[in-house]
């Protein structure tokens, strides 16, 4: 696991996005995730599950620098 990113214990669920964050660099980085169909409960119950899988993609995406426009990655639903 890369010492430069770190993954903080914040999760937020709405508008069929899940959203948690990483620090990278000194930098917070937004990590989104499309969640269709799923309320948020369900969502975040789903990223609990696969939490060490989710923050796996989001620090292969970050490694890659595979930022969106607004600085944000955009992970794909296991």
């Amino acid at each position: 696991m890369n010492q430069g990113i770190l993954f903080n214990d914040d999760v937020n669920a709405n508008d069929n996005k899940l959203v948690f964050t990483a620090m990278v660099n000194g930098m917070m980085v937004k990590c989104v995730l499309a969640v269709p169909l799923m309320n948020s409960e369900t969502a975040i119950k789903h990223f609990q599950d696969h939490q060490f899988d989710y923050e796996m993609q989001a620090e292969l995406l970050i490694e890659d620098e595979m930022y969106e426009l607004d600085g944000s990655i955009l992970l794909t639903l296991l």
